[in-house]
């Protein structure tokens, strides 16, 4: 973000900050499931809690649950069930709800990202004299249609000539495109895409394959067109498909190789690097292909502190970018997001967007013990934190003005996104939650509405071999629909 929109939220941060006086919740002496004399709670008697607990040690057996972390909490943030609720586990994509928590509070649900095309001053006669800028703010979800529709803003408005360069601005972000703690064997797929102020289609090129005669090499076009992109190799068309897209080491060389199926064209993203000068190019191949002169090339700077706006696009609320990126898991949105919550404090990079999430923690009173932020999305395996962390987070954000908005964005656990898998049948259509999934994790963090008591606030995080690719599912069911019972 730049100028006022950067003031704003300063001093919405500041703000955050000086409510931050609330003590930490400190940790239970007892490990494992709450005693069955716990008091009575508001809304729950003593022999409510000691039924909800009897359920949930009858449901939460097996190999799974004997190295998990579980944590469930009223409306109130008051302990329901804990079993290793305040040890730091590894969180896989459940790492979402920090960073969607954070930015509905920071930036709020209405706020939308600006990309901007600019100059030192308007054209004149049809040429603009100067440079014309490509400025970004961190839209996680600018696309290279959305560049189309400013290209052809300006091209109607009656530039027909660039003197100089075409200039990506993306200084709004600071951070290195890749983050150093994620698996370089990820690196080579979309869900790992780098970051930056200026991300065109989530950081990827696409490669559409068109197949053509039995034996013959399949037509390759790259979307959109950039004189970056550069490809080598071939994939041959025939009765089936395997082929594999290479990409050198920190270059835009993608070497094909394999073959395709005969009349089936497909598409594959993969990441590109240098995102704001792949940016500046699209935009300079955009501008020449529609008749405009530009005299220079495509390169990286900063846009002029006063400049002439020739166009602006706005992204969706903030709301809608927040339910997408939890409803299909989308780590590009999570630490695109993650970087704008830290421009707050000056410059967009992730350590400064953690220091705002765990400000927001300690405003609200939640447990941070253990608490390590390497990255938003969760992809990281050097990420932990405390199912009694997510939970507690859960059931402050649920009691606040944004509240609804964040419990609305989360999933249907059974029905949509990446949790419908699940089987459920007292839960079903009353419980909400984002899942995660990496090698060794299986987790799941959500509410669930109980028939009796209201809303529930729950985190299960397991760790351990055998865990993963959604493996601990089918056993987290009776848990929710025990929940809803309640």
């Amino acid at each position: 973000m730049r100028g006022g929109s950067r003031r704003v939220a300063a001093s919405l941060l500041a703000a955050l900050l000086s409510a931050c006086s609330a003590r930490p919740v400190a940790p239970p002496a007892h490990v494992g499931p709450v005693a069955s004399t716990a008091p009575a709670l508001p809304g729950w008697s003593a022999a409510d809690v000691r039924a909800v607990q009897r359920a949930l040690n009858t449901t939460l057996r097996g190999p799974f649950f004997a190295r998990a972390g579980i944590a469930v909490v009223d409306a109130h943030g008051r302990l329901l069930y804990t079993r290793r609720a305040f040890a730091p586990f590894v969180p896989a994509s459940t790492f979402k709800l920090l960073v969607a928590a954070t930015a509905l509070h920071v930036l709020g649900p209405s706020f939308r990202f600006p990309t901007t095309l600019e100059s030192l001053s308007a054209p004149e006669r049809g040429t603009l004299p100067g440079d014309l800028y490509l400025v970004g703010s961190g839209d996680p979800t600018f696309t290279r249609d959305d560049l189309r529709a400013g290209v052809d803003a300006i091209v109607r408005d009656g530039v027909r000539a660039v003197d100089g360069n075409v200039v990506a601005d993306a200084s709004a972000f600071s951070d290195p495109e890749v983050n150093r703690a994620w698996d370089p064997d990820d690196l080579r797929y979309g869900y790992a895409a780098g970051t930056s102020a200026l991300s065109l289609d989530q950081g990827t090129a696409e490669f559409h394959i068109v197949p053509t005669q039995p034996g013959a090499p399949a037509r390759i076009r790259v979307l959109p067109q950039s004189t970056l992109v550069r490809v080598s190799g071939a994939i041959l068309t025939a009765s089936t498909t395997l082929l594999q897209i290479e990409r050198a080491p920190a270059r835009n060389d993608f070497t094909f190789d394999g073959r395709i199926a005969a009349g089936a064209e497909q598409s594959f993203w993969r990441p590109v690097t240098g995102l704001p000068l792949y940016a500046a190019d699209v935009t300079r191949t955009m501008l020449r292909r529609d008749g405009v002169r530009v005299g220079g090339g495509a390169a990286t700077g900063i846009a002029p502190v006063a400049p002439a706006i020739l166009w602006r696009h706005r992204s969706a609320p903030l709301s809608e970018i927040v339910r997408e990126m939890l409803v299909t898991s989308n780590n590009h949105f999570a630490e695109q997001l993650l970087r704008a919550v830290g421009s707050v404090r000056g410059a967009g990079t992730a350590a400064n967007g953690w220091r705002v999430e765990r400000a927001l923690l300690r405003r609200d009173a939640v447990p941070q013990g253990g608490l390590r932020v390497v990255d938003g999305s969760g992809l990281a395996t050097t990420d932990r934190v405390a199912p009694i962390t997510l939970a507690m987070l859960l059931a402050r954000t649920a009691a606040q003005p944004q509240g609804s908005i964040l419990v609305g964005a989360l999933p249907q656990v059974g029905i949509e996104g990446t949790v419908r898998w699940h089987r459920l049948t007292s839960a079903l259509g009353r419980a909400r939650a984002k899942s995660g999934h990496i090698e060794g994790v299986d987790a799941l963090a959500g509410y669930v509405l109980s028939r009796r008591h209201g809303r529930i606030s729950f985190a299960v995080l397991i760790n351990g071999p055998g865990a993963g690719d959604g493996a601990a599912d089918g056993a987290l069911d009776p848990m929710l629909d025990a929940l809803a019972r309640s």
